[in-house]
């Protein structure tokens, strides 16, 4: 009897085995963040929205009030409507608006949910970059992102960060799939994602747009130093003639072109292109609020390193692109001096330094002497670092929410009271609102409780001069308000109100007044360049807070 040939073995089963169990463990990961942002979220729902986060969920909360109302024209004005910001996210939040409501909570967790989806997408990434080692190289890359402090503290702000991630890892994970398996339907899929990438802000399309480019690019300039060959015309139009077009058709309506080149200036544009600050600034942010630990940087930089002398491995060319420009741009253009800036930019980092350490580690009992003994001792330090720096910063993320939420609960107090003052639809103009008690957050609340559109017009008043005077009287008279709003005490606008009063009192009679005490923060820079211990903390929070003495008083048109 002829003896039986065995089956041929196949790598795939284990391979999709470690795929899968990766996964699991990076879905486990992602759910851990999903349910310490909720519970922050949840336990200081009381503080109310600043004027950053109230102008990111206003637009949203509109849309799906006019949606709910079936006031459909409403609906596809707004729906156009923003200029600054482009409207993804809007669109997208909107929705989520319609279905589960307006509230704070829901628009928070909107963001919290975004970075529990970018992990899993990032964990896809690492497996198109390396099929043999990418579900481990995943499950480090996204722990590497789970520990970062600014996607954390903005996974509970209303802010663009982890919507940002989370599109421009979809565009990303969608043209490296599309490059190692081209077909039309993987392209135009590519093309879909960077069409949302940029309709989500203009930063992040730039960056991801110049990274496929560049990596569309790349090989036609090998082609022409080894003869010509043809261009690639029908790839590039499957993967750029729609977000051409749609690029256009947006930019083209009113305002369009004008809003996007408003929002191209920089937000420092006193400060020199090219400074020592900015050279330092963010690679030291890196290490204090991106990593793990500061030890954990140099293992980042030999991961950039390796990245570098592997430019051309699949995958690590566009991400390595795509670090380097979005971190060139912060940088060099515009400036904003913030941690939260290079955010969406950091993970393919983590991705770059996970696909190294899988790479060098793993086959170390079959190739030891090739492995960098810098790299295991750094990655032991930073470890141990990481096991001392990680469990302080989760217990002060509470804290240092009560600060980077910027308001306080005692603003809501403030806000009732001005309702019980005037009704639900009365107008009224405010001034001198500032950031934590702005005309944005107000706009939120009456759309919030009261389904009301009614955008609140405000005025921040300049120091009194002859022309002030006037242009106050002509903005009075324009506004056509019932009531008027002032805040003394406020840190914007002028301590002089009492030399504007003759004018408002020509028209207005005082109805009310009331005295509200505000704590006040002014951390913003120290938490920008700190990661505090719990010491270090109490002791900064006490003295970087100071009261804000507001008397609000209440002036109601004549008859």
């Amino acid at each position: 009897m002829p003896a039986v040939s065995p089956l041929p073995t196949t790598s795939l089963p284990p391979v999709r085995r470690h795929a899968w169990l990766g996964l699991l463990l990076v879905l486990v990961v992602a759910a851990a963040v999903l349910l310490f942002l909720t519970r922050h979220i949840l336990a200081l729902q009381h503080f109310p929205f600043d004027s950053d986060e109230a102008n990111h969920a206003l637009p949203a909360l509109q849309m799906a009030l006019a949606l709910d109302g079936g006031h459909l024209g409403e609906f596809f004005q707004r729906l156009t409507a923003q200029n600054f910001y482009p409207p993804g996210v809007t669109w997208l939040k909107a929705l989520v608006f319609w279905l589960w409501g307006g509230t704070a909570v829901t628009a928070r967790l909107f963001s919290a949910v975004c970075l529990f989806l970018a992990l899993p997408v990032l964990y896809a990434i690492c497996l198109e970059i390396d099929e043999k080692y990418g579900w481990l190289s995943g499950l480090i890359a996204a722990s590497l992102t789970a520990a970062m402090t600014s996607l954390l503290v903005n996974g509970t702000l209303v802010m663009l960060e982890t919507p940002g991630l989370l599109v421009s890892l979809l565009a990303l994970w969608a043209y490296v799939r599309a490059g190692k398996r081209p077909s039309s339907g993987r392209l135009l899929l590519a093309s879909f994602c960077l069409i949302l990438t940029v309709l989500t802000k203009y930063t992040y399309g730039a960056v991801t747009v110049t990274a496929v480019a560049l990596s569309e690019l790349v090989p036609v300039f090998g082609n022409v130093r080894h003869g010509w060959h043809p261009l690639p015309w029908r790839r590039w139009a499957a993967l750029f003639a729609p977000l051409a077009a749609v690029l256009l058709l947006w930019l083209a309506r009113p305002g369009g072109l004008s809003g996007a080149l408003d929002y191209a200036q920089p937000l420092s544009d006193g400060n020199a292109w090219l400074s020592w600050r900015g050279f330092t600034y963010y690679p030291l942010s890196l290490a204090r609020f991106e990593t793990p630990a500061p030890l954990f940087a140099l293992v980042n930089l030999a991961g950039l390193a390796w990245a570098l002398a592997n430019w051309r491995k699949p995958g690590i060319q566009l991400l390595l692109g795509y670090f380097l420009v979005g971190m060139a741009l912060i940088m060099f253009i515009n400036h904003p001096f913030n941690p939260r800036f290079i955010a969406t930019f950091v993970p393919a980092l983590h991705v770059m330094t996970a696909v190294m350490l899988t790479n060098l580690l793993l086959p170390l009992r079959h190739r030891w002497r090739q492995a960098v003994p810098l790299l295991l001792g750094g990655l032991l330090l930073a470890g141990w670092q990481s096991a001392q720096t990680l469990p302080q910063r989760f217990a002060l993320f509470g804290s240092r929410l009560e600060v980077e939420y910027e308001t306080q609960p005692v603003l809501n107090d403030l806000a009732a009271w001005l309702e019980e003052q005037m009704s639900p639809n009365g107008r009224f103009l405010l001034i001198n609102p500032w950031d934590q008690f702005s005309a944005e957050a107000l706009s939120w609340r009456l759309a919030a409780e009261h389904q009301t559109s009614w955008i609140v017009p405000s005025l921040v008043l300049p120091p009194a001069t002859a022309e002030s005077l006037t242009q106050f009287r002509q903005q009075l008279q324009a506004s056509e308000v019932q009531f008027v709003v002032v805040l003394e005490g406020s840190p914007w606008g002028a301590a002089a109100w009492p030399d504007y009063t003759a004018v408002l009192e020509d028209g207005f009679d005082e109805k009310s007044r009331h005295s509200f005490t505000v704590p006040f923060y002014e951390l913003d820079d120290w938490l920008n360049n700190h990661q505090p211990t719990v010491p270090e903390w109490e002791s900064v929070k006490a003295n970087g807070r100071r009261d804000l003495h507001i008397q609000a008083i209440v002036y109601e048109k004549e008859n």
